[in-house]
C-alpha cells in the first residue's frame, strides 16, 4: 500500500470495510494497527479460504476507492498477506503486544495512547470500538474490566521499558508458540510439501506414458 494509508480518511475506509464484511466470511478481529504502509491484524478465522476472500474483497473496494481518489489506474495492495497460526492464548497476547507496540518501535515512535489507528484504546481504556472481539486471551488477565485494563496498560508499559523497540518478527513466522510446537509445525509442512512434489511427479509420469502410448497408437 506504501504511502496510500498515510491519509486518516483511507485509513478510516480500510477500517469501514472490515467492520463491513468481517462477520460474512467469519473473521473475529482481535487486535489491529493500521500504518501508513501496511496493516496488521489479529484474527480468528473459520477457513483460511474463507479468510482469503475477505482481504480480497476489502482489498478490491479499497483499491477501487484509492484510484477514483487520486484519479490513477491499477493495483493498490501489491503483496499478498502474510498469516502466522499461533499456539495458545499466551503466545496471543504477545502478537497482540506487537501488534500495538508498531507505532512505537516504528520511526514515529509513539506510545500507542497518542495513536487512534490500534486496539490498544479498546483494552487499555474500555474506548469504544466495534472492530474487535475481545480476546479470550485478554478476558483472563482479570476478573473485571478495570483489571483488565490495568493490566494491559502496565504490561504494554513494561514491553516499552525493556524491549519495546526490539522488532519480533512475527510477520514473518509461519508459526507462533513453544520451540517443540512450532518444529512439529513446520515438520507437517515439509511433509505436506514432500507429498505434493511426489503427486505431481507421479501426475506428469502418467500423462507422459500416456502421450506415449497415444503416439504408438496413432497411424
Amino acid at each position: 500500500m506504501e504511502w496510500l494509508l498515510r491519509d486518516d480518511t483511507m485509513k478510516r475506509l480500510y477500517y469501514n470495510l472490515l467492520l463491513q464484511y468481517k462477520d460474512r466470511y467469519g473473521v473475529s478481529i482481535y487486535s489491529y494497527n493500521f500504518m501508513d504502509n501496511h496493516i496488521h491484524l489479529t484474527v480468528k478465522i473459520v477457513s483460511l479460504k474463507l479468510f482469503s476472500r475477505f482481504m480480497q474483497v476489502v482489498n478490491s473496494l479499497f483499491a477501487r476507492a484509492v484510484n477514483k481518489k487520486y484519479d490513477r489506474r491499477g493495483q493498490v495492495v501489491m503483496d499478498r498477506f502474510k498469516s502466522s497460526l499461533i499456539q495458545s492464548d499466551s503466545y496471543l497476547m504477545c502478537v497482540m503486544y506487537y501488534n500495538d507496540l508498531n507505532i512505537t518501535r516504528c520511526k514515529k515512535r509513539l506510545h500507542p495512547k497518542d495513536y487512534k489507528w490500534c486496539s490498544y484504546g479498546f483494552y487499555a481504556f474500555g474506548r469504544d470500538d466495534p472492530l474487535i472481539t475481545p480476546s479470550p486471551s485478554y478476558l483472563a488477565l482479570g476478573g473485571s474490566t478495570e483489571d483488565r485494563m490495568m493490566t494491559y496498560r502496565n504490561m504494554i508499559d513494561e514491553t516499552i521499558r525493556h524491549d519495546g523497540l526490539i522488532r519480533q518478527d512475527y510477520s514473518n513466522m509461519l508459526f507462533v508458540g513453544d520451540a517443540e510446537w512450532v518444529s512439529k509445525r513446520h515438520e507437517e509442512v515439509r511433509l505436506i510439501q514432500r507429498q505434493r512434489r511426489l503427486c505431481r511427479a507421479s501426475e506428469q509420469q502418467q500423462a507422459g506414458e500416456g502421450e506415449a502410448a497415444v503416439s504408438c497408437l496413432s497411424p
